[in-house]
């Protein structure tokens, strides 16, 4: 069974750390790259930005590409996705230079810094999901225009479908126009926000389509009870991601009882249960417990991947700010053990640390 935090992720620290400064000065150079990019592109003029050497371009690239394998190599493929939308986005830019502006530049740096920030953690111990890293994903999955953005991408787990138990009592249903009717009317309840006594009916329905479905499907159909019921406590928020889900189920549903399942949607469906907040004050519905209980999901944290908690300032400012904070210490002691031939010297350093917290406190 995979890890509930970060399956197929190392768990050698050791690794990790010789990984990282190595990563780190990868996506520095590419990053510096980039802004050289920009400066001769500023005084080539908006008239000729397309003559502009595109090697430049294909360095930065090249740099969060080797940056990729790293991370692959090491264990964690998941958590390099947002490199590998930053090397989509970079693709997409060489090949319209005039879309390659300072916001731009900036949201790559940002997913840069977002995965140091994980890596950090990480390597200081933290146990942190590769999701807390999606606000900068999305940006650059956006930036590369991307047909597909999603919380799931980020989640480890490599789906493998499961046989979830009937459940006894439940009244089976047909997947026919009466159902598919019923679907729709309780799905435009669900679009308009949440709909606790909606989300219980879709529950219901669900679980009757997965009474009279085979196999595969019948695990999806399962998935989609768990998924509203959780809903319906309360347990999952009701996001653009979540009310897209409606729609892929009525579209797998027209497809008919004999069509082939989704695996993405199953997965997408499974991400959801996995991220419901379940405790002791909101406990899951028995639908819901039952599929976390299958698929190992007990003791999965649930994520806030909406709000930006990486990558808030650029690691080589943070590494600065140390230095100039021992070397400020060390300095201090120095005039405090009776060295007073130093005290002339003791503004410097703590000037530089005031210009180090301006510097992060006014950018983060």
């Amino acid at each position: 069974m995979a890890s509930t935090l970060e399956s197929g992720m190392n768990d050698d620290l050791s690794t990790l750390s010789w990984v990282y400064d190595e990563l780190r000065r990868s996506l520095e150079n590419a990053h510096k790259a980039l802004h050289r990019y920009l400066k001769e592109a500023e005084a080539a003029g908006a008239s000729d930005v397309e003559a502009v050497d595109p090697a430049v371009l294909r360095i930065a690239r090249t740099q969060i590409h080797q940056s990729v394998g790293a991370l692959e190599l090491v264990g964690l493929g998941v958590a390099a996705n947002p490199l590998r939308a930053s090397e989509a986005a970079l693709a997409r830019l060489a090949s319209r230079p005039k879309l390659i502006t300072a916001a731009a530049v900036r949201t790559i740096e940002q997913g840069s810094f977002a995965l140091l920030d994980f890596l950090s953690r990480r390597l200081a111990g933290k146990q942190i999901s590769p999701l807390a890293m999606f606000p900068q994903y999305r940006a650059l999955q956006e930036l590369a225009g991307a047909s597909r953005v999603h919380p799931a991408d980020l989640w480890s787990r490599e789906w493998q479908w499961q046989t979830l138990p009937a459940e006894p009592g439940v009244e089976p249903r047909e997947a026919d126009e009466a159902t598919l009717s019923k679907v729709e009317s309780e799905l435009l309840w669900l679009m308009r926000g949440p709909a606790p006594a909606a989300a219980t009916r879709m529950s219901g329905l669900f679980a009757g389509l997965g009474a009279t479905a085979q196999t595969e499907l019948a695990t999806l159909w399962r998935l989609a009870a768990a998924f509203f019921e959780a809903h319906a406590k309360g347990l999952l928020p009701t996001d653009l991601f979540s009310k897209r889900v409606g729609s892929r189920l009525l579209a797998q549903l027209r497809a008919g009882q004999r069509a082939e399942a989704s695996d993405r949607l199953a997965q997408d469906l499974l991400f959801f249960c996995s991220q419901a907040a379940v405790s002791d004050v909101k406990p899951a519905g028995p639908r819901l417990a039952q599929v976390r209980h299958v698929f190992g999901l007990e003791n999965e944290p649930s994520v806030d991947y909406e709000t930006p908690r990486l990558g808030r300032f650029d690691p080589a400012w943070i590494a600065q700010a140390r230095k100039r904070v021992a070397a400020a210490k060390e300095c201090w002691s120095a005039v405090a053990a009776g060295e007073l031939a130093r005290l002339p010297g003791l503004t410097e350093p703590f000037s530089l640390v005031g210009d180090s917290l301006t510097r992060l406190y006014t950018n983060g």
